[in-house]
């Protein structure tokens, strides 16, 4: 496994000093505490079917996971890795349900934000990973779903600004991400038919 592991995404800085400066310090921690649960989820799953990690880096939508040739294994271990984040997220989720503990609220909110968030069927949120896993030869079109979606909910998250802030970035976020995407799309689709048949 890689040294460096974990590693958090630039992107989250602005988010963490809008809690910051909001004065929710309770709101970040819990925030950054349920996004590395999420990714551990993926993480746990992942090594348990024997994938090999590189690197996980903490975004504001969960995270993403580098794995050696991951596009090489079975559709149905690709489902599962991917399901292994939303899963734990469910689970935090139901603990918050059953415990009572200060923040109870709070913190079942943003369970549940991050679980919606993360299955939506938009590259590169969970819920379009399993699209591609499933469907593989959908790439580009895909990723010319998510970024219209993408820039329709920016658009729409602008008129709610500063409320909206959050998701005025994170959105803004993923519309770059599927612009890179699918400038880079040969790339990926040439490496995963060179890796299927290596």
């Amino acid at each position: 496994m890689n040294k460096q592991l974990f590693r958090v995404h630039p992107i989250m800085i602005p988010f963490f000093l809008f809690f910051y400066l909001s004065g929710e310090i309770a709101m970040y921690v819990l925030v950054f505490g349920s996004l590395l649960a999420h990714e551990l989820g993926h993480l746990l799953v992942a090594v348990c079917m024997g994938a090999k990690i590189q690197s996980c880096t903490i975004l504001p939508y969960g995270g993403e996971i580098k794995m050696e040739q991951f596009s090489k294994l079975s559709r149905i271990t690709q489902v599962c890795i991917i399901l292994g984040g939303p899963f734990c997220t469910l689970l935090l989720m139901l603990f918050g349900m059953l415990v009572d503990f200060p923040q109870a609220n709070i913190f079942i909110m943003i369970q549940l934000l991050i679980l919606c968030l993360n299955l939506l069927p938009i590259f590169p949120l969970d819920g379009g990973r399993i699209i591609h896993s499933i469907f593989p030869e959908r790439y580009e079109e895909l990723l010319g779903f998510s970024g219209c979606i993408c820039v329709i909910i920016f658009v729409i998250s602008c008129f709610y600004f500063p409320k909206g802030l959050v998701f005025t970035l994170l959105f803004l976020f993923l519309v770059f991400q599927n612009f890179s995407y699918w400038r880079f799309r040969k790339y990926k689709l040439a490496f995963d038919w060179i890796t299927k048949r290596a």
